[in-house]
C-alpha cells in the first residue's frame, strides 16, 4: 500500500516555507515589472492598442521567465528563488523538464492574467465568460487555498498537477511525504462546483431589470468602435447633513490617445442620456475616459473624469451641436 512516503532510510529534501516562496515570487514580480516598464516606455501606444490582448503579451513574457528558469534549464530556480535559496524539484529530487515547467506556470499564471485582462462586462456575463470565471475564481481560489492550508507538502494546484515541490536549495534528495490530506481535495472539489454554478447563474441573473439596462448602455458605448471596453455603475454617495446623491458612472477605455478628453467624455455621456431611461432621476452623471495599457506585469493609464448633473450634460451637448 502506498503511504505517500519514499524510502524512509533516505535523506529527505526540506520543503520550503510559505514566506520564502512569497518573497521569491515578489522578487520575480519586481523583475518582470521592470521589464514591463521598459516595454511600456518604448511602445506605449502599441500596447494601448492591444487592449485586452495586452495581458497575453505579458503572460507570454512571464511564461518564458518562470517556465525556463524553474525547469532543468534554470536548475529549478528563478532569480527570486536563487536569492531566497529555494528551488523546484520532482518527488525524486530531480529538476523538472521544460515542458512540465511551462504547464506548471500556465496553471499558476492564467488566473492572475485573466483577472487583469480588459474584458467587457457584456462579454464576461455571457456563456463565453464561463471558462474565464472558472479560471479566475475556480483555479485561482484553489491555488490560494492550497498555498495557505496545505502545510504538509506546501504544494499548490500547479505543483500537484505536474508533481513538483519547492524545497530549500541546494538539494538533490527526494521528498519524504508526497501525498496531501484528502480533505483538501474535497474542499477544492466543492469550491469548483460552486464556481461552476455561479458562472452559469450569473448571466441569467444579469439579463434582468436594472443590470440588463446597464449592459445595454455598455454595448452601445462599445459599438462606437472607439473603445476597448466599457463599464457602468449605479450607486449612492453620502453627503454632509445625512443626505445622499445618486449617480450613474460610465468608464470607457479608449483605443486611441485622448485628443480632446472633454469631447470624448461628451460622446459617452450622449449615449448614456439616450439609452438609460432613468438617467434624469440621478443627481449626477459621471464619465471617465481612459487611455493606456495593462499587460499584467506592468500598467500605465491616463484618465479624465467629468461630473455633471444630467441637465448640465444636456446643456453642454446642445451647446456643442449649435
Amino acid at each position: 500500500m502506498n503511504s505517500g512516503v519514499i524510502n524512509s532510510d533516505e535523506k529527505y529534501a526540506i520543503i520550503s516555507g510559505f514566506w520564502n516562496r512569497i518573497l521569491a515570487f515578489l522578487i520575480d514580480g519586481v523583475i518582470l515589472s521592470f521589464v514591463g516598464l521598459i516595454l511600456g516606455k518604448s511602445a506605449f501606444d502599441l500596447l494601448a492598442r492591444l487592449g485586452g490582448w495586452g495581458c497575453l503579451l505579458g503572460f507570454c513574457i512571464a511564461l518564458l521567465y518562470f517556465g525556463l528558469l524553474n525547469s532543468c534549464l534554470g536548475k529549478g530556480q528563478t532569480i527570486g528563488k536563487r536569492i531566497v535559496k529555494i528551488k523546484v524539484i520532482d518527488r525524486y529530487g530531480k529538476e523538472t523538464s521544460i515542458g512540465r515547467s511551462f504547464v506548471r506556470y500556465v496553471i499558476l499564471g492564467a488566473p492572475f492574467f485573466f483577472n487583469q485582462a480588459v474584458i467587457p462586462q457584456s462579454a464576461a456575463l455571457t456563456p463565453m465568460g464561463y471558462p474565464v470565471c472558472f479560471i479566475i475564481f475556480g483555479i485561482g481560489g484553489a491555488i490560494i487555498y492550497l498555498y495557505i492550508f496545505n502545510r504538509k507538502t506546501r504544494q499548490s494546484l500547479h505543483d500537484l498537477v505536474v508533481g513538483t515541490f519547492v524545497v530549500k536549495a541546494p538539494n538533490a534528495a527526494p521528498v519524504g511525504f508526497t501525498s496531501i490530506w484528502r480533505g483538501h481535495l474535497k474542499v477544492i472539489g466543492i469550491w469548483s462546483v460552486l464556481v461552476i454554478c455561479f458562472s452559469i447563474l450569473s448571466p441569467i441573473l444579469s439579463n434582468q431589470g436594472l443590470f440588463l439596462e446597464m449592459l445595454e448602455v455598455q454595448k452601445h458605448i462599445q459599438s462606437t468602435g472607439q473603445v476597448h471596453a466599457a463599464t457602468t455603475i449605479v450607486g449612492k454617495k453620502r453627503i454632509t447633513g445625512n443626505g445622499e446623491n445618486t449617480f450613474f458612472q460610465a468608464h470607457a477605455i479608449w483605443k486611441n490617445r485622448l485628443d480632446d478628453p472633454d469631447a470624448e467624455a461628451a460622446e459617452v455621456a450622449f449615449i448614456v442620456l439616450s439609452k438609460y431611461r432613468d438617467i434624469m432621476k440621478k443627481d449626477f452623471l459621471i464619465i471617465t475616459v481612459s487611455y493606456g495599457y495593462d499587460i499584467g506585469i506592468s500598467r500605465a493609464w491616463t484618465s479624465h473624469h467629468v461630473r455633471h448633473t444630467p441637465e448640465e450634460w444636456i446643456e453642454i451637448l446642445n451647446h456643442k451641436n449649435m
